[in-house]
């Protein structure tokens, strides 16, 4: 079906304009646009393009000169053209960006139903709408809206190139933000190809968390992966355009390693990037690898919630793979580091004074900025801070943060949110149970897990497992409880022991396929469900529960960071009540011990630490020898939990307040969040009901209000799609309600941005029939048989993703009608209105109209072309201004504050000078293309 040298354009992207196969492997193949001059890579199962051929008649350039088209034929798959006295094929020629009979094209259709005119139109008109959307690519997560994660995707991702170390706190969703990263530049054409690098124990996690919040699958390449496909010569990397594959599998595979940095990709992200070791004489493999790819690949996210704590020179050394130019040297790093920290200390002075009712005494403040007097005496927020009015000295101040921030923060490479910083996170209460032993359970003293080398027959014995069955039997009101043990054995067997003694429980770990995982999930969500599910390691991996309030540590993980997943599933922002965290251990075991570091050394329970890690390695071998009972010196505790606290002081004092507040503006945040609520779903209820009744897709409204809708959908025997993407065999239930949606596992989130949406939306402008519509118009104020034809006509642009033309011109539909003799009446209606007037034709009469009024058709036509260019000229013209307006704009707020922060650079305003010449001309070349015609007849009302 596909050969190099054809012609194809893109449903999803038609500003690229035509492209031309360049490359095919078994399973894809790429498609170079020259308009847009950019590639991209297809699976050979892709749906969203549309082949480009030429007919008799059509124009083509072959050589420079124009031709006209006198006969085709194929040979290999390829079109050839005769152009005279000679065939060229379709790889040899310029082809035309617009198909000269497009209109005899779409006459020669056979015509469809009345209703596919309307659809057509509707999905043009909300194409161009989330087009333009400057939050477009934002609002697809499922996921409560969080303003710091919102902030940063849209800083990072509307960058040219998105690369940027995310630092956040444990628990603060750097998954999610490097997420909404990706799936911004891919949903606005500028990335295609990604890789995620992963710790082992996350991949899966990545995996699930992509797929489920995002709708994005990625394939795994783990060892196991890899030897199954090293069967022929293919690279397994390049099969496939979203990857996750382990660090710890490619650093030691040197092959896996070779194919992987063999492949192209445009955003590589990694976790953990704490764990690449780096010494000048010896970086690790790790940290190689990731060089290497950094150094070819476009964008970079680095991921780590203690970016520092392997020392300051390896943290450079990582900012060096995010920009190696700029930190080209420690010495100058340090330097900048400390004129960042005096601005840190100025902002923490002035952050008082943004409160309302501070109550401060008004400090010096020519002294407080005599570092910075020179650049800020002339500000009009300087001498406001002195004002009387209170008003005018709270904004002031804000005023000063945000100089200070676009002084030193626009245009940074590391982002850090803090809990301190952003606030809202809810308490944490520990709740311990100490339990006697038992003779079976002896073996507890030496093992971490207390069930390890017990026959499951005996587990019963096991002193938690009572008090499990009495803690749940007590509990006065029935609220959910959250239970996470460390295996999925374990997990089983709880879940059938709790549902024996009458419980409703529900089990969740990773041998259950993830619909069943999700399906549990949603049981557990439900009110009237479950009220304990029980968890493997697996379910404090990316899953939140926080309409409960009370979890169990069955057992106690060993890494301190596990504990920390755990307790986050339910410590997080939008969590309403205590955090009860409840810890049964038997007396004498290593479980005990466990807990005691835990506690007395690290408080872990209490609240969150980014230090265990390095408080664990620094005391491994004397914390082993506690742990199995060799060493009963209660000193240890002491001796850590002193370091530990000198840790935490050392961060504190450390804490960058400048780089927080750098890393969220809330005003901005929550003007993104308004926009994206504002959009998201806007008038998908109505498109959704609309689209799959077309399509004859099984769809049921389970809830009719627009703002909350929900619907069933299945694909049915004689739907005319082969396949729904994200929906199952057994059907999915979407909903528009992002709250709703974000507690359930067994739902999808359906926003503009859903692949269901946006494969149907490509289907409606693939489908050519829809083209060529009929109707009659039952009317006494017209004779019988009167001609009337509407018209749709498109404005399309041109070009690179990254000259955001769409967001000035994206693909706008006009809409006109008339009649026979060239009277337009389209102002006098609006397009719904003017539908609802009309009935169905039947096919064989629709086909005889078209026949016998052809001639006439063609002659009308013409005028809607011309009507139509009259039209699109102040469109265009307002598109121009606005694209001006935006660039410009930009690039004179970088030009301003290049005065002050070195980190804007010369080549950055020159690419966006570039954009803006580049753009504007492509919307000169604008194209108006006509994409579907109705013919009316007029009837006698019945």
């Amino acid at each position: 079906m596909y050969q190099i040298g054809q012609r194809w354009s893109s449903r999803n992207e038609p500003d690229l304009g035509i492209g031309m196969i360049i490359e095919k492997q078994p399973k894809s193949f790429v498609l170079f646009f020259s308009d847009a001059e950019t590639e991209r890579n297809y699976s050979v199962e892709q749906t969203s393009l549309v082949r480009r051929t030429l007919t008799p008649g059509d124009e083509l350039f072959f050589e420079d000169e124009s031709y006209k088209v006198k006969a085709v034929r194929e040979y290999d798959l390829l079109m050839e053209y005769n152009i005279g006295d000679e065939w060229v094929d379709e790889s040899e020629i310029q082809f035309p960006r617009n198909d000269k009979n497009e209109l005899d094209s779409i006459l020669a259709l056979s015509p469809a139903r009345r209703m596919w005119f309307d659809l057509r139109r509707k999905t043009l008109e909300h194409q161009a709408i989330h087009s333009a959307s400057p939050v477009r690519g934002l609002m697809g997560l499922k996921a409560e809206l969080l303003p710091h994660q919102m902030y940063l995707a849209h800083d990072i991702a509307n960058r040219p190139a998105a690369r940027a170390l995310l630092c956040d706190e444990v628990g603060m969703g750097k998954t999610l933000e490097a997420g909404l990263i990706l799936h911004h530049r891919v949903l606005n054409g500028l990335s295609r190809r990604a890789l995620i690098l992963t710790p082992t124990n996350l991949q899966h996690q990545w995996l699930v968390e992509m797929l489920r919040r995002f709708h994005q699958p990625f394939s795994l390449i783990n060892e196991a992966v890899y030897e199954d496909y090293m069967d022929g010569d293919d690279n397994p990397f390049d099969a496939q355009a979203f990857v996750i594959a382990p660090i710890d599998f490619v650093s030691t595979h040197s092959k896996a390693a070779q194919h992987m940095l063999q492949s192209e990709w445009d955003m590589v992200i990694v976790d953990e990037a704490h764990h690449l070791a780096w010494d000048p004489e010896t970086p690790s493999i790790a940290y190689q690898l990731v060089e290497r790819l950094a150094a070819a690949s476009e964008s970079l996210l680095l991921l780590s919630a203690t970016p520092e704590q392997t020392g300051e020179r390896e943290h450079f050394s990582r900012l060096q793979l995010i920009d190696h130019e700029h930190y080209h040297s420690f010495d100058v790093y340090q330097a900048q580091q400390q004129e960042f920290k005096q601005a840190a200390e100025l902002a923490e002075q002035i952050l008082p004074f943004t409160e309302v009712d501070h109550g401060l005494t008004q400090p010096d403040w020519r002294a407080v900025f005599v570092d910075y007097l020179h650049d800020v005496q002339s500000k009009e927020w300087f001498d406001n801070l002195t004002a009387t009015d209170e008003d005018k000295q709270v904004n002031a101040a804000q005023d000063a943060i945000n100089w200070l921030i676009d002084r030193h923060g626009t245009g940074r490479e590391m982002f850090r949110n803090t809990r301190a910083a952003i606030g809202g996170f809810p308490e944490r209460n520990l709740n311990v149970y100490p339990l006697a032993g038992n003779d079976t359970y002896a073996s507890a003293a030496h093992h971490v897990l207390p069930e390890s080398g017990i026959d499951h027959g005996l587990w019963e014995a096991d002193p938690r497992w009572h008090w499990l069955k009495e803690f749940l039997g007590d509990q006065k009101v029935k609220t959910k409880v959250l239970v996470i043990c460390h295996t999925a054995d374990t997990a089983r067997w709880l879940n059938d022991q709790l549902t024996f003694a009458g419980f409703q429980s529900a089990d969740f770990h990773e041998q259950m396929p993830l619909i069943h995982r999700d399906r549990a999930a949603a049981y557990f969500a439900d009110p009237s469900g479950a009220q304990v599910l029980v968890c493997s390691e697996i379910g404090s991996e990316g899953r939140n529960f926080q309409f409960s309030h009370n979890l169990v540590m069955f057992d106690l993980p060993e890494h301190p960071d596990l504990l920390e997943q755990r307790i986050g599933r339910l410590d997080r922002l939008g969590q309403r009540n205590i955090v009860q965290v409840h810890v049964p251990y038997i007396e004498g075991s290593v479980q005990e011990r466990l807990y005691q570091w835990y506690h007395l050394a690290l408080n872990a329970f209490n609240r969150t630490t980014g230090s265990g890690d390095k408080v664990n390695a620094a005391f491994k071998e004397p914390l082993h020898a506690f742990l199995f009972g060799n060493d009963d010196d209660q000193s240890l505790l002491d001796e850590a939990r002193v370091y530990h606290e000198a840790l935490l002081k050392q961060m504190e004092e450390g804490r960058n307040r400048l780089l927080e507040m750098s890393s969220c503006r809330p005003n901005v945040a929550k003007s993104l969040i308004e926009q994206i609520n504002d959009q998201a779903s806007h008038g998908l209820h109505d498109y959704i009901e609309q689209v799959t009744h077309a399509f004859n897709i099984h769809a049921e409204c389970h809830n009719d209000t627009p703002d909350q809708a929900a619907w069933f959908i299945r694909p049915s025997t004689d739907m005319m799609l082969e396949a729904l993407p994200g929906i199952e065999e057994e059907g999915k239930m979407l909903m528009l309600d992002r709250r709703q949606a974000s507690q359930r596992e067994d739902v999808a989130f359906a926003t503009w941005e859903h692949p269901l949406i946006t494969m149907l939306m490509d289907e409606v402008q693939g489908f050519d029939s829809g083209k060529l519509t009929s109707a009659i118009l039952p009317i006494a104020a017209l004779p019988e048989g009167t001609v009337l034809v509407e018209s749709m006509f498109v404005i399309e642009t041109a070009g690179h993703p990254r000259l955001k033309l769409a967001q000035s011109l994206p693909m706008t539909p006009i809409w006109q009608l008339s009649d026979a003799n060239g009277k337009f009446l389209h102002s006098q209606f609006t397009a719904d209105k003017w539908a609802e007037k009309l009935k169905g034709v039947p096919n064989r009469v629709a086909e005889q109209w078209v026949a016998a009024l052809r001639p006439q058709l063609l002659e009308i036509l013409q005028a809607h072309q011309l009507s139509a260019q009259d039209q699109a000229r102040p469109t265009v013209h307002a598109a121009k201004e606005a694209y001006q307006r935006k660039w410009q704009s930009e690039i004179d707020r970088l030009r301003e504050l290049q005065q002050q922060n070195s980190a804007v650079k010369d080549e950055h305003i020159e690419l966006y000078e570039r954009y803006l010449v580049e753009g504007l001309t492509r919307i000169d070349d604008h194209q108006i293309r006509l994409d579907g015609i109705r013919i009316i007849l007029t009837t006698k009302p019945e």
